[in-house]
């Protein structure tokens, strides 16, 4: 019966590839969603057993991997800076999955799968030939996604429902999620994770923060509902990044959005200051949230500083790094992984799997983002993409101070490739031989429309 609901989950993903539909990319926000939550009902009510090596935890990774289908096939219609961007993180997968291989074996292959998953939802979202009406709509579905693992997420505060707690009780989470006791548990929703959780309500939040016609039903409190469940997560970083980026994007665009930062600020004080104190268990809440006062002293964060201090030496003496599967799905997968613990601070984590050529690669990828959007903004680029695009940029950057945010399927991967999209650039006038006057091209003709409307 597992392998019929992996195969069901599967089936809509290979159909929407064949097709190349854009509606794959939609599908795959819910799938990343919703899938832990459907293997520990599966578990629960049919296996009657936790099932660690569950083939519908592949089903993320399986739905992630054929968006490079149609991606790979449009490869041709990146433009030549996005094409060297692509180039340089490939090189930097190849190098980590052959050392990998050598080291890890099989976990290599697991961990090139969480790696594909968001680069492919980046090349698919880069080489897209669709409107801003379709690039919109993906904002929106990951908004949607992000819905409903919001309000589970309050059931699963206040119930505690058996599927979730046998699932807490057999991977021996008790303790570190809490109690298994209404309002006593950290909400992990239908994730694996209570981080992975936050991180994922968190990036659905930015776009709707960003710009109005992002939003989805229920506006700005659907992005008061989204974070009050990442309060409930017990995850402080998110908050972290989400003030960053929302910091960012009106400071890189010469002050565009910024009444929208100021109400983020606003609504977020009021939550903080009243609306804390009157959750279920608001005392558990206050007292983890209360060390953002102090975070030098935070044992969370000194942890991530000593790693980040020490694994800088162990990078310099290891150039070829250890390649991928020796940190995050690949190494869990296997059972093995690094004792190093370098999955904490995602810059040594990046090139403890890449070595010195794959992470230099990939940074200079990083750096050529930024340039690109840049260039594209001073040749009187004006799509919302562009601006935001830089500050999320950034703001993942930031980011991997505490963990490795690239290594998986995320929104902020759509986001990039949409901004290196030919959607994005600029209509620019060219002045022709004769002295007619100056006429306006645009940027890209034949990717405005697309033969069969029900792809875009």
């Amino acid at each position: 019966m597992e392998l019929v609901v992996t195969v069901l989950m599967i089936l809509p993903a290979l159909w929407l590839a064949a097709t190349r539909s854009s509606w794959l990319l939609d599908y795959a926000f819910f799938i990343v969603a919703l899938n832990r939550g459907i293997r520990r009902l599966v578990d629960f009510y049919i296996n009657g057993a936790f099932n660690p090596l569950s083939t519908i935890s592949l089903t993320p990774l399986i739905v992630s991997a054929l968006l490079l289908i149609p991606a790979m096939s449009r490869f041709g219609q990146l433009t030549p800076r996005s094409r060297s961007i692509a180039m340089l993180i490939m090189v930097a997968l190849a190098h980590g999955m052959v050392i990998g291989f050598m080291n890890s074996g099989i976990g290599a292959v697991y961990s090139l799968g969480e790696w594909l998953a968001g680069f492919g939802a980046f090349l698919f979202a880069a080489t897209a030939p669709v409107q801003t009406i379709t690039a919109d709509r993906w904002m929106k579905s990951c908004g949607y996604a992000a819905l409903i693992v919001a309000v589970y997420g309050w059931y699963q505060y206040l119930t505690i429902p058996p599927w979730d707690a046998f699932w807490v009780t057999e991977v021996k989470f008790v303790g570190y999620l809490g109690q298994l006791r209404p309002t006593e548990m950290s909400v992990f929703s239908t994730m694996h994770e209570r981080g992975p959780c936050a991180a994922f309500l968190a990036w659905a939040a930015i776009p709707m923060i960003l710009h109005p016609r992002w939003r989805i039903l229920g506006g700005w409190l659907t992005v008061v509902l989204l974070f009050s469940v990442v309060v409930l997560t017990m995850s402080r970083s998110m908050f972290i990044i989400v003030a960053l980026v929302a910091v960012l994007q009106p400071a890189l665009s010469k002050g565009r959005g910024f009444g929208r930062v100021l109400l983020l600020a606003g609504l977020l004080g009021l939550g903080l200051s009243f609306g804390l104190e009157h959750l279920p268990g608001a005392s558990r809440i206050q007292k983890r949230f209360d060390t953002l006062t102090e975070i030098q002293n935070d044992g969370s964060y000194q942890g991530r500083l000593e790693i980040f201090t020490s694994g800088i030496p162990w990078v310099l003496q290891h150039p070829l790094g250890l390649g991928l599967g020796s940190s995050g799905f690949g190494a869990r997968r296997i059972g093995g992984g690094t004792k190093e613990g370098w999955c904490d601070s995602g810059y040594i984590d990046v090139f403890s799997q890449f070595g010195w050529i794959g992470g230099l690669c990939f940074f200079a990828a990083m750096a050529k983002i930024w340039g690109e959007l840049t260039r594209r903004i001073r040749l009187g680029g004006r799509d919302p993409f562009l601006y935001t695009g830089r500050a999320v940029l950034l703001g993942c950057l930031v980011f991997l101070y505490v963990g490795n945010v690239f290594s998986g399927f995320s929104l902020f991967w759509v986001f990039l490739g949409i901004s290196l999209n030919r959607l994005t650039r600029p209509v620019y006038a060219a002045k022709p031989a004769t002295d007619s006057p100056a006429l306006m091209l645009p940027p890209y003709p034949a990717l405005h429309s697309h033969p069969n409307p029900a792809h875009a």
